[in-house]
């Protein structure tokens, strides 16, 4: 995958926690169907209980008719004025200030208001429906029930209100979090890739000058194998995945260069099945591997050795071996920069999910392994 210029597109573990910034926004506003819903069964369910409490002692002083009569109507009342109460508790801290002690006045003013409505339409809904207003006996009865209704709605709904404000400050936060944690990722794996070019320039040009002193001829025909090498590694250097046969073909040409310079002591082999050609990979991990075979085990044996490039497919994941027949593991190895880099990249990049590591190849030399989720490019 290439992405703009400059610019690192992340891949497994870090993609996932980078899609966190795509998250739906915090509080899920319902549509007006749904509220009016939510607010009928309020309305049902509020008007229930204070018509229960309201009638309670009918039900032992009265007939039982009589009584579920009472409930009924008594019922009827409550749910036109707390359907009003609802509304307008709902509907009026939306112009109240933010500050706290006057949102707090506002607030008890409201419901107040709020209370006082709904008595009024508890008034009126009482006249039209037995054409009498509601009795004198049950007027302040009601008025102060629905008054402490939007005294408790309104308190209720004032901490719902704040809760979900320091729910969404802390999701906001938590996003922020995210969106930093990963421009500091792209940033560290920018510095990682960074590495490897002077890395593996310096490396390819030391070994071209010292062939140059000791044989012109062959100096001139690895420096040729060697700029054709750049011409297809620097485009790639600058990607954060390539496919396993452009990585193959690469490795193909830095070798040969190598072996113009190491003669029969560097004898390589590679299996690459061309059907894993286009799995993804970090470029230029197996290229360090490589040049740490070269540089650890072969070079300092005069008799030099092998090196042979492995891929396999096996569980989900896809394994790349470099395995030399060098001096073997010593004392520091595992620990270099180039290895370090190696694990850092794999890590910003794949997580868990992903890694490096070293054993003993047999009868001597060292097999190293990158372990990594099977994806295309």
């Amino acid at each position: 995958m290439e992405g703009e210029r400059g610019r690192v597109q992340p891949r497994g573990a870090l993609a996932l926690r980078l899609d966190a910034m795509d998250i739906v926004p915090f509080q899920r506003h319902r549509s007006w169907i749904e509220s009016l819903g939510l607010m009928a069964a309020l309305c049902v369910a509020i008007a229930f209980m204070i018509a229960a409490i309201e009638t309670m002692w009918n039900f032992f002083l009265e007939p039982l008719p009589d009584a579920w009569r009472e409930f009924a109507s008594t019922w009827r009342y409550f749910v036109v004025g707390s359907a009003v109460v609802l509304l307008l508790v709902a509907r009026l801290p939306r112009w109240l200030p933010q500050r706290r002690w006057l949102r707090w006045s506002g607030l008890a003013v409201a419901a107040v208001v709020a209370g006082v409505v709904g008595w009024c339409a508890q008034d009126g809904f009482a006249l039209l429906d037995t054409g009498a207003h509601l009795t004198d006996e049950d007027r302040p009865h009601f008025l102060h029930t629905l008054v402490v209704l939007a005294l408790l709605v309104s308190g209720m709904g004032e901490y719902r209100w704040r809760s979900q404000r320091a729910a969404a400050a802390l999701h906001e936060a938590e996003l922020n979090r995210i969106r930093l944690q990963g421009e500091l990722a792209r940033s560290r794996l920018l510095l990682l890739q960074a590495q490897i070019e002077p890395h593996f320039l310096f490396n390819s040009l030391a070994n071209v000058r010292r062939l140059l002193r000791t044989d012109g001829d062959s100096g001139r025909a690895m420096l040729a194998d060697l700029m054709r090498c750049l011409e297809g590694a620097l485009p790639r250097m600058r990607n954060d995945i390539t496919t396993l046969a452009s990585e193959a073909e690469m490795i193909r040409a830095f070798l040969a260069v190598h072996q113009i310079r190491m003669g029969h002591r560097l004898r390589v082999r590679i299996d690459v099945a061309a059907e894993l050609g286009a799995r993804a990979v970090p470029p230029m991990m197996l290229m360090t591997l490589i040049e740490n075979a070269l540089k650890h085990g072969l070079g300092p044996l005069p008799e030099g050795g092998t090196i042979e490039i492995r891929a396999a497919e096996t569980g989900g994941r896809l394994v790349l071996s470099v395995a030399d027949t060098g001096r073997g593991l010593v004392a520091g190895a595992g620990g270099g920069t180039g290895l370090a880099n190696i694990r850092a990249r794999l890590k910003a990049m794949h997580g868990a999910a992903a890694g490096l590591s070293l054993r003993l190849n047999e009868p001597h030399g060292v097999v190293a392994e990158i372990a990594l989720p099977t994806q295309p490019a």
